[in-house]
């Protein structure tokens, strides 16, 4: 699908879901665990102000309550980071400055198979992104590329594993990409 002169990432064949899996695991045990210190320490901290017994009742006695109490916050999270996962990222890029055109190639975190998209410096549309980091999930940040024909949004994330190890073509990106928009001021969005 890719051709020659096309910057790829060197993760572009991976199995992205081990990484999803591995935040997951991390997420849950973080958030899991952080519930849990949070909920037996202001517990145990009520008893001895009001002289009751119920971090021994309700988490001692009946360890069930305990953990559903844990597990609801890790359920949010999980689905929060799934939700934030779920997006194409690009995977490579070429621009064509004689005709003016710049391709794409993007995957999902769970399907391997390559996705391109070729596009007009003039339709370029760009915006930057930024998640907001909620309970334990990385937050991460880049810039999206729209396509206004038929809505597909394309991510360059620059503070994850795809582009992590080749600061130099992300930042070839980022600065080509910029350079476009200056260029093509009328169409830029962000």
């Amino acid at each position: 699908v890719m051709g020659n002169g096309v910057t790829t990432s060197k993760t572009k064949s991976e199995n992205y879901l081990g990484y999803l899996i591995i935040e997951l695991i991390m997420v849950s045990v973080i958030t899991f665990l952080g519930v849990a210190f949070v909920v037996f320490y202001s517990m145990g901290r009520s008893d001895s102000r009001r002289d009751t017994r119920n971090l021994e009742f309700y988490f001692i006695d009946n360890p069930i309550y305990f953990v559903l109490i844990c597990l609801l916050p890790t359920a949010v999270a999980i689905l929060f980071v799934l939700f934030f996962r779920n997006r194409n990222y690009i995977i490579g890029y070429s621009f064509d400055d004689k005709i003016e055109e710049l391709s794409l190639y993007y995957r999902g975190i769970l399907n391997k198979k390559v996705g391109s998209l070729k596009s007009p410096y003039s339709n370029v549309i760009t915006k930057k992104f930024k998640e907001r980091k909620i309970l334990f999930n990385q937050a991460y940040s880049g810039v999206r590329i729209l396509n206004s024909k038929n809505d597909l949004k394309l991510d360059f994330v620059i503070n994850n594993f795809i582009w992590e190890k080749q600061p130099r073509e992300k930042m070839s990106f980022l600065e080509k990409l910029n350079s476009i928009n200056n260029t093509h001021k009328p169409n830029e969005r962000g």
